[in-house]
């Protein structure tokens, strides 16, 4: 019982959010991968998207790998209240903002998928940073063990 008097009643509110997020950015990663016509077309890609995604090379897609998995597996451990929470939110969040450099600088994604995908996968990052940081002072606070 003292253990969970010591758990915020936010650090639910973060994992969930930070999990529906990831549960989201999974699926987005497998149809993507799979090249699902239909998905690209709910999304609104033109040609010139579905060709991104048909040429997408290794190493952004290890990138992409380690951002979803980890992303998924960090809220979990938040929720469990594991020292691992922080490592592992760091890894998404490292391999999502390398993700975003390499394919901005690199891929050319802004002009192959349009400013509103830019901006949502910017936001995204940032969640992911926030996601750490929170990680961060979770443990800081001794919350995380």
């Amino acid at each position: 019982m003292m253990d969970e008097a010591r758990r915020p009643w936010h650090l639910w509110l973060v994992g969930f959010l930070a999990l529906a997020l990831y549960v989201m950015g999974a699926r987005d990663y497998l149809l993507s991968a799979a090249l699902d016509a239909d998905y690209f077309a709910a999304q609104g890609y033109d040609d010139g998207g579905v060709a991104y995604f048909t040429d997408y090379p290794v190493a952004p897609r290890i990138l992409w790998t380690l951002n979803v998995v980890a992303g998924l597996l960090a809220p979990v451990l938040l929720m469990l209240r594991s020292r691992w929470a922080t490592p592992t939110a760091a890894v998404a969040a490292g391999a999502q903002v390398v993700l975003l450099v390499v394919t901005f600088a690199f891929m050319d994604r802004w002009a192959a998928l349009g400013a509103g995908i830019a901006g949502f996968d910017i936001g995204i990052a940032v969640l992911t940073v926030g996601l750490w940081a929170y990680c961060r002072w979770m443990a800081a606070r001794g919350v995380l063990r």
